[in-house]
């Protein structure tokens, strides 16, 4: 029975406390006004995700989003909204047309500052107006300082929208909102003033196109001058080393009839070097040959002045003789005397040994 009572009491104490509590979601921020008492107003604290309590009327809870939140400014929302402050930024350029621009600004609560952005903007979504509204006044504002031509420049056009994002994120920041980026997708201008400004594109453009006519003709021109020039460069470079080359041939011909002429002549030195040299042992091998044959004479002379000498006068006067017939006593003949052979042929007188000796090396003369 008892244990029946407490988990009567548990059931029915379970659902009222959690009917005394608030839930937050993780994406969530929960923002807690005490409404009476101690501390009464807007809490300085930021509570997350879980339950909190929630007594009714004593606390009032605000829940805001954690996520990034995005405002455009479009002729065609995406969000689908009907929502007329939605539509494009319009305003004037510097030169006095109407713009109009397509943007979307992306943005945040500031973590641990939504409590702030409860105070500062007030309830429910109002702080959405106040981005909003900043929004349109810092890109008026930025974006009017450009010329309609200067909106055609797509670097002064980004310079523009950077100046904006950093002003914008210093209007929000106080409020407990950090801006993530804001984007411009396209800019318009008056349909009329679109016509004159395509039309002075157009014009512009012909103008560039006659000056770029006017640059490759020009370029061309130079083009050809170069052509020609270097034609003649080449020309004139061929004409020097084919010069070059006649006078390099012509000093290797004198260099190489300079070196012909020494070699001949140098053969000539050396040919009659060597026909003097051939004199010279001639020269020497005649006189050697005279020396000798005066020596053979020299020497004969002093055979011939013996006994030998008058058996080869002898021998000399006999080969002088025409002999049809000769015969050999057999008695009172010294058979093998030449001189008395000779005596008996009828020789008249011998001849001196020194004359026979003298025939008989003219004789022996080549």
């Amino acid at each position: 029975m008892m244990k029946s009572l407490r988990l009567l009491l548990l059931a029915s104490f379970v659902p009222a406390l959690l009917a005394g509590c608030t839930r937050i979601n993780p994406d969530e921020i929960g923002v807690r006004t005490m409404n009476f008492g101690r501390g009464k107003g807007i809490v300085a604290l930021d509570y997350g995700a879980g339950y909190h309590r929630a007594i009714w009327p004593l606390d009032t809870w605000h829940i805001m989003p954690r996520t990034v939140q995005r405002i455009s400014f479009l002729k065609e929302s995406p969000m689908k909204t009907l929502d007329q402050r939605n539509q494009p930024i319009q305003f004037t350029s510097a030169g006095g047309e109407r713009v109009l621009i397509e943007a979307e600004v992306f943005f945040r609560i500031t973590e641990g500052q939504a409590h702030k952005v409860l105070q500062e903007s007030g309830i429910e979504k109002r702080y959405l107006d106040v981005v909003r509204n900043l929004t349109i006044d810092t890109a008026r504002a930025a974006f009017g300082q450009l010329k309609t031509e200067e909106f055609y420049t797509p670097s002064r056009r980004e310079t523009i929208r950077l100046g904006a994002v950093d002003d914008l994120k210093k209007r929000l920041q106080p409020r407990g909102i950090m801006l993530i980026d804001f984007l411009v997708e396209t800019i318009e201008f008056d349909p009329e003033y679109e016509k004159l400004i395509k039309q002075k594109k157009v014009a512009d453009q012909r103008v560039q196109l006659e000056q770029s006519k006017a640059k490759a003709a020009e370029e061309l021109g130079k083009v050809g001058k170069i052509t020609v020039e270097t034609a003649n460069k080449v020309k004139k470079i061929e004409g020097e080393s084919q010069s070059k080359i006649t006078q390099s041939n012509t000093e290797t011909d004198f260099q190489i009839a300079a070196m012909k002429a020494e070699a001949d002549q140098y053969v000539t030195q050396r040919k009659a070097d060597a026909d003097r040299y051939k004199s010279e042992k001639e020269a020497e091998g005649q006189l050697l040959k005279k020396t000798a044959e005066a020596e053979g004479t020299q020497r004969m002379n002093q055979a011939l002045a013996g006994e030998g000498g008058r058996n080869v006068a002898a021998l000399e006067a006999a080969k002088n003789l025409m002999l049809n017939e000769i015969t050999f006593p057999s008695v009172g003949f010294e058979w093998f005397n030449p001189v008395e052979m000779a005596r008996r042929l009828g020789a008249e007188e011998a001849p001196e040994p020194n004359e026979a000796a003298k025939r008989s090396a003219t004789n022996t003369q080549p």
